[in-house]
């Protein structure tokens, strides 16, 4: 499970994590928080290898909010059920490849050119 807050994209003990989960099949379950960043275009940002495999089907990504409903218990371990069942199943789906962050990373400027640039270029488009 990855908490997904303000910084967390940039840190690598995170990015750590993620890569030692997926090298284990094991399930991976994002949460993006209240304080999660998002990008121009209102998207939420979260760690490079988080969203390559939350895109490519294997990982979960749910909000901080719907966990906070009354039955936000129950939704939280029906998505931690399903995010073990995918790392079972879909195993051939793992995106793992990219290299580990040697060093934690710095947000972009909020709202200017240079935020735009750095997710664009993170995501590789």
């Amino acid at each position: 499970m990855v908490l997904c807050g303000r910084n967390t994209p940039w840190r690598k003990y995170v990015d750590w994590e993620i890569k030692a989960t997926l090298d284990k099949d094991h399930g991976l379950l994002g949460i993006w928080l209240p304080t999660a960043r998002r990008d121009i275009y209102g998207s939420i940002i979260v760690p490079d290898r988080l969203h390559f495999n939350v895109q490519g089907g294997y990982a979960q990504f749910v909000s901080w909010d719907s966990l906070c409903l009354p039955n936000g218990p129950a939704f939280l371990k029906l998505w931690i059920e399903i995010a073990n069942l995918r790392g079972s199943l879909f195993a051939d789906r793992v995106v793992n490849d990219r290299e580990i962050m040697e060093r934690n990373g710095t947000p972009p400027d909020p709202g200017g050119l240079s935020d735009y640039l750095s997710i664009l270029t993170a995501r590789g488009r």
